[in-house]
């Protein structure tokens, strides 16, 4: 997909691959699978040759979940993993790819699906869907410009058994509105967006409060406060490099503070969150000063929790964040 001028010198072709899927079906064994209309969950392994000699492959794995709609039908596929990829950037060796940095990437999997079933009246399906996959190490090392590979998908499906699916229907029980208070460190290594540059580790600290809404939602409001020593290099660099454009003098404060409204989906253990986020403290023009995140949490008490989180401005990564939490 042609979504940066940058990469458009490696869009040579049709990408070529071979998914490799495992999947379990639940049928309400836990309330958030009654929640969700009963979702399917697995993993799967993705090769796929991109199309470009500067790109090569990439070997990705996904953990997934599948969502059900219009009585089963329609279903919809969220996964997330890591790839591999062995023909990375290099100076000299392959200059010419500035769409993967580093030699690991965030793999993000969507696929769009519709099953005509049982045809000619036999245990046999006929579906047709769309997939999007999106390939970013979240700025871990420039270049990043990453990929987006879209397509469509056809199938014939024959089930070698078929027995009645029960599902459970027991009523919720019931959970605490109260409002809470959340505390979170978080870290990773990002760099300035200038080619060359090392990694630098970062130090990004966030309180909360919160109301949980239902079953399946709650919203917060909160501050970060993000210590970022990579925007510190990219002050510099530009104060000597180029001092016409920003009027740098390469002292000026490399931290910021944002304030931000979140979401949090529940999914059983796990939750899916999403933050917009604006900037109150702002010394310098850097990227944007609104601010996106998405992640997922892992709940390993009603407490304590662990995060992985994807920092963007608007289309530009700026890092992945790793957190432990507590809620109060």
């Amino acid at each position: 997909m042609r979504h940066s001028p940058q990469i458009l010198h490696l869009i040579q072709g049709t990408t070529q691959g071979v998914l490799f899927s495992w999947e379990r079906e639940t049928f309400g064994e836990k309330e958030w699978q009654q929640l969700y209309n009963y979702p399917s969950y697995g993993a799967s392994l993705l090769i796929q040759d991109m199309g470009s000699p500067e790109l090569g492959r990439v070997y990705s794995l996904h953990g997934e979940y599948r969502f059900f709609f219009l009585d089963r039908k329609l279903n919809l596929k969220a996964g997330l993993g890591a790839g591999y990829i062995p023909n990375t950037y290099d100076p000299i060796e392959n200059p010419r790819n500035t769409a993967y940095g580093s030699s690991f990437t965030a793999s993000i999997l969507f696929g769009l699906e519709y099953r005509f079933q049982r045809l000619f009246d036999l245990p046999l399906d006929f579906k047709v869907g769309t997939f999007l996959v999106h390939y970013s190490n979240g700025k871990t090392k420039s270049p990043n410009t990453s990929t987006n590979n879209y397509g469509l998908q056809a199938g014939l499906n024959y089930n070698l058994s078929e027995t009645k699916k029960e599902y459970n229907t027991s009523s919720l029980e019931p959970i605490s509105k109260d409002w809470t208070w959340d505390i979170l460190a978080a870290s990773g290594a990002n760099d300035s967006g200038i080619w060359g540059e090392a990694n630098e580790a970062f130090l990004t600290l966030t309180t909360s409060v919160n109301k949980r809404l239902s079953h399946r939602s709650g919203l917060s409001l909160g501050l970060d406060a993000f210590f970022t020593p990579s925007v510190k290099t990219f002050i510099q660099y530009r104060a000597a490099a180029f001092p016409e454009l920003d009027n740098f003098q390469g002292d000026e404060d490399w931290r910021r503070v944002g304030l931000f409204l979140g979401h949090e989906l529940y999914l059983g253990g796990w939750s899916v969150m999403s933050q917009i986020g604006y900037y109150v403290y702002y010394p310098i023009d850097y990227l944007n000063r609104e601010y996106i995140k998405v992640g997922l949490r892992r709940y390993i008490t009603d407490k304590f929790y662990v995060s992985i989180v994807l920092k963007s401005h608007y289309s530009k990564a700026e890092a992945i964040e790793y957190g432990i939490g507590i809620r109060l």
